[in-house]
């Protein structure tokens, strides 16, 4: 009742009537007369009921509900002609027609449609671009902090000490002439700070070159090189060991969709350092400070890197907010 009255103009129907007035209590039978009464005459809610008896048949209650002759209305069964006149258009005209024929049209197959491109997506506002741009950046920057402090773990180790720096052309005259591609664990450190690594797989694109470079110089022939040459392996397993333990899947993952999503947009990091400035050897760069040999071979690595307290949620990458801020404070 409550709701035909919310959802008016409504019908209440209730088929039978006086079966169901029969099933019914007392309670029941109280409560449905008492909600109907309190609808106001005026509401638009019809009451619509039907049943197989007749009206003086109905008990007294139902009979009070409706008003003979106004609200009752009888419904006698058809006749022979009315029941004819309801089934001859059913059986004589549309039954007794053949079936429409088929068309050669209508046999061909249909044209192969080209699936419809996905629609373009929607072009980001300035500042929605620069609150991704900025977002992006919060991820790489993990994602630098994690690969100086893997690349620190490695220059440290004693076993790994060969490969900390470049060849020494006066020690080894023929290494450009037999390696192409030089590579080792300082020009990674500075391609971590120009921001030339996006991804973790990138990173260990340059431990692959490292340890195919130590393999190509050096040929399984006497024991200095065999030693060199496990080294380099060892180089390559202990750097794959170390991303793929402490690195969730799931950071990598999104590192690769940052690299896809910048290669589309044909744009490259605005954050990374335009200060950094390297040197070629023995060669003058302008707005560089010339380096003193000497002083470069002192040069050591810090014993310890910024990130070497990187903190870790079950043994895999995971930064967070507040100690990128005690990073940055620390850098200014």
């Amino acid at each position: 009742m409550q709701e035909a009255q919310r959802t008016a103009p409504s019908i209440i129907y209730i088929p039978h009537i006086h079966l169901w007035w029969e099933a019914v209590g007392a309670t029941l039978k109280t409560t449905f007369t008492t909600l109907l009464q309190n609808i106001p005459t005026f509401a638009p809610v019809l009451l619509l009921a039907t049943s197989d008896v007749c009206y003086t048949d109905l008990p007294k209650e139902i009979q009070e509900l409706f008003i003979d002759g106004d609200e009752v209305f009888k419904v006698q069964l058809p006749d022979e002609g009315e029941r004819r006149r309801f089934f001859e258009d059913l059986i004589v005209n549309q039954a007794a027609k053949p079936p429409a024929s088929k068309s050669n049209a209508a046999l061909r197959p249909l044209e192969v449609l080209p699936v419809a491109p996905p629609p373009k997506p929607r072009e980001l506002t300035e500042a929605e671009m620069e609150q991704l741009e900025e977002k992006e950046e919060d991820t790489l920057r993990e994602l630098r902090i994690f690969l100086r402090d893997v690349t620190h773990r490695l220059a440290t180790d004693r076993r790994f000490r060969a490969f900390t720096k470049p060849v020494d052309p006066e020690e080894v005259p023929d290494y450009e002439t037999v390696i192409k591609q030089p590579m080792d664990l300082s020009v990674v450190l500075s391609k971590i700070d120009s921001h030339q690594y996006l991804t973790a797989r990138d990173f260990l694109k340059d431990i692959d070159l490292i340890c195919s470079n130590a393999l190509e110089y050096n040929p399984d022939k006497d024991p200095g090189d065999r030693l060199m040459r496990h080294r380099a392996c060892m180089l390559r397993d202990t750097a794959y060991a170390m991303v793929r333990e402490e690195m969730d899947e799931e950071f990598e993952q999104q590192c690769e969709e940052i690299k896809e999503s910048r290669q589309k947009r044909g744009i490259s990091s605005k954050y990374a350092p335009a200060y950094y400035c390297v040197m070629p050897e023995q060669k003058s760069v302008p707005g560089c400070k010339k380096t003193d040999p000497k002083e470069t071979e002192k040069t050591k690595m810090p014993a310890a890197p910024v990130c070497s307290s990187t903190p870790r949620s079950n043994g895999k990458l995971h930064f967070t907010h507040s100690f990128l801020v005690k990073v940055s404070l620390t850098a200014l």
